[in-house]
């Protein structure tokens, strides 16, 4: 016996099927390669720490008391007390 002729409807659904297939298998790549390089250059925590002579531990940098970064008071509003005027337009 023959085998039946594959329907042009069957064999269009098999090549969409492996389509299918190797895109899922293309983004799973891409995936695991953007997780790999995400992880590479995540700088983490401090590489390490060292006690100075007095044995107060210290990391790379110098630290301050003082947080602000100079930025002043850090408020981002009007230093007076004051109530902004709000302009809107309806049109």
């Amino acid at each position: 016996m023959e085998p039946e002729p594959t329907s042009r409807i069957a064999e269009a659904r098999r090549r969409a099927a492996a389509a299918k297939r190797a895109l899922a298998a293309a983004a799973a790549a891409g995936f695991a390669a953007a997780a790999v390089l995400a992880y590479a250059s995540h700088p983490g925590t401090a590489s390490s720490t060292s006690a100075g002579s007095d044995g107060v531990s210290t990391s790379g940098s110098e630290s301050s008391d003082d947080d602000s970064f100079g930025l002043g008071s850090g408020s981002i509003g009007p230093s007076d007390g004051a109530v902004p005027q709000v302009l809107s337009h309806a049109s």
